[in-house]
């Protein structure tokens, strides 16, 4: 069962990052900054699984010795 919370996250950080704040009401900076790296967070964390794959699949690739 997905957790619907985890599932509405997860679909609003595959979208592009756009923050929601206008210049007529921004957040702190430490809210920009959250969510900047919130961002930033979830990309790595989609390359790191792309690179595990290419890596599965050159070692599956390689001859054995």
């Amino acid at each position: 069962m997905v957790d619907p919370r985890r599932a509405r996250l997860l679909r609003e950080l595959e979208q592009d990052f756009v923050p929601d704040y206008d210049a007529t009401s921004m957040p702190s900076a430490d809210k920009r900054a959250a969510y900047a790296l919130e961002h930033i967070a979830f990309r790595v964390g989609r390359i790191e699984q792309l690179l595990a794959r290419l890596t599965a699949a050159i070692e599956a690739a390689l001859p054995k010795p």
